[in-house]
């Protein structure tokens, strides 16, 4: 559960840093409407994995006896 929900709120965060990249592309007609949308997808949702993967992967730090 703990996944989905970091998968859903960095995916979140993906598209929307990925919306003015898009905007600006269409804007200046550097490529077509539909490959903006396939390459910001794949941008998005790989930022995405690689933030909640390693987020959930890393080790969890226990506090040692006489560390505080």
């Amino acid at each position: 559960m703990s996944f989905a929900v970091t998968m859903g709120v960095t995916l979140t965060e993906s598209v929307m840093g990925a919306i003015p990249i898009g905007l600006s592309l269409w804007f200046f007609s550097v490529v077509s409407t539909a490959r903006i949308f396939e390459l910001l997808a794949v941008v998005a949702a790989t930022v995405s994995l690689s933030i909640s993967i390693y987020s959930h992967v890393r080790p969890t730090p226990f506090l040692r006896r006489g560390a505080l």
